[in-house]
């Protein structure tokens, strides 16, 4: 690797000048002598935990402002985010430091600190609570998508930036509808949209205040909905529609609301002839299409961490029509939580990826630790989920026997036959394969 190719060395986000490093490597032997003996045995007791002793420095003008921002960033609680040159982004825990001042040499801090690989605790003594971790990081990667928003939009171009908002709460409205839905929830987010969209004239030039109140809207879904899961499908909807042409296209006037008709045939106006007002618009109208894809994807996490996901598989009424995805509360298993954890961990990476390219580095740290969030959260819940098991009868048997062989309870075979749709529980073929909840 070239010098030129080499990362710039930063603790917790403070970059700083990198002289040299050294670290352990190898195995943890340990060699056992015994008295009068001529041969003796080295036990290999594992791997070296990797460590490292950084050492570098601070120089310029600001150099002593500098080390302070070295030294919070060393002495903070808790492992962090150490990019290395050679190696890259890695979690490490701080270890002990020291630095050095030189009273001869003006403009110069030397310092050295130790960091260890953050590794896995494998006796853990205390848990901290994942669903609320996911939902704090959600909060705190919305509220850095809506400071990149209000960074990157020009309050001088909103020729047709109403019309775009507007046609974003209008998709809103349509993809909400025949949802199962809280009838009181479902009216208040509807007065509150209709609220937002007689003030949009005012928001345009508070670029900051638009961004919460309209992405705000896109989160509260959740709350819309009989259970927050279910707010994924919108989420999903509003990424798919508004990924592509549509913000340039409503800015335009080039969609339909926008296109006038007479006499057979259909027009539409440009409202702006000026090139760089023109293009000072468009750039408004990416920023916000880009704020809509990244909150869509913030909400998702946001409806995870208020999914409430640990319910009884006793046959009830209403529990039975959840299992068939009828009634309030969605039943999931441990297999379905992982994969919709694993499809927004993956979505996450890549709109991280999208705002490094952009030099958004704020955003892109906050995405990466949702994404953390996300994968750590749907692992510990999906252990303690029902977890789905496929099973085969090799003679024909009726639904009771299969409930019983499989979960140990034969009042479990409603909830089978609702799930599989038998048409008759009494007789299940060899040619069928059933679909088991074991909770």
């Amino acid at each position: 690797m070239s010098f030129e190719e080499r990362l710039n060395a930063s603790i917790r986000g403070v970059e700083f000048i990198l002289d040299d490093i050294d670290g352990d490597m190898g195995r943890r032997a340990i060699a056992h002598q015994y008295p009068k003996r001529n041969k003796g045995y080295t036990e290999d007791n594992g791997q070296v935990l990797n460590a490292e002793r950084i050492n570098g420095k601070v120089v310029g003008d600001d150099y002593l402002d500098h080390f302070y921002n070295i030294l919070e960033a060393i002495n903070k609680e808790g492992p962090c985010e150490l990019i290395h040159p050679w190696f890259g982004v890695r979690k490490v825990q701080v270890g002990r430091g020291s630095y050095k001042l030189v009273n001869r040499i003006e403009g110069v801090i030397t310092f050295s600190f130790e960091v260890f690989d953050v590794g896995e605790n494998v006796f853990p003594t205390a848990k901290s609570d994942t669903v609320k971790v996911l939902d704090d990081q959600a909060s705190a990667t919305q509220e850095a998508a809506n400071t990149t928003f209000e960074n990157e939009y020009d309050e001088t171009a909103t020729t047709g930036i109403g019309d775009m908002v507007d046609q974003y709460l209008d998709d809103l409205d349509e993809f909400t509808r025949g949802l199962p839905s809280l009838p009181d929830e479902l009216r208040e987010w509807t007065d509150r949209l209709m609220r937002a969209k007689d003030s949009i004239g005012k928001l345009l030039a508070y670029p900051g205040d638009l961004a919460r109140e309209m992405m705000g809207i896109l989160e509260d879904v959740k709350g819309v909905v009989t259970d927050p899961i279910r707010a994924l499908e919108v989420y999903d909807n509003v990424q798919n529609r508004w990924d592509g042409m549509r913000a340039e296209l409503a800015v335009t006037g080039g969609l339909n609301r926008n296109v006038a008709s007479e006499n057979g045939v259909a027009s539409s106006v440009p409202t702006v002839t000026n090139q760089a007002e023109k293009d000072a618009i468009l750039a408004n109208a990416a920023a916000y299409q880009k704020l809509i894809i990244n909150s869509a994807a913030i909400s998702k996490a946001s409806a995870i961490s208020s999914t409430e996901t640990a319910y009884s598989l006793s046959d009830e009424a209403e529990v039975v029509a959840s299992l068939s995805g009828a009634e309030r509360n969605v039943i999931m298993t441990g297999q379905q939580l992982k994969a919709i954890g694993y499809k927004l961990a993956a979505e996450l990476a890549e709109l991280a990826e999208i705002e490094v390219e952009n030099g958004n580095s704020a955003l892109w740290r906050q995405m990466r630790s949702l994404r953390q969030a996300v994968l750590a959260d749907t692992k510990e819940r999906a252990e303690l989920l029902p977890q789905l098991t496929v099973f085969t009868p090799n003679v024909t048997v009726p639904v009771a026997l299969i409930a019983w062989q499989q979960t140990g309870d034969t009042e479990r075979r409603n909830s089978i036959v609702r799930r599989n749709g038998i048409r008759n529980p009494a007789f299940v073929t060899p040619n069928d394969t059933i679909e088991v909840i074991n909770g």
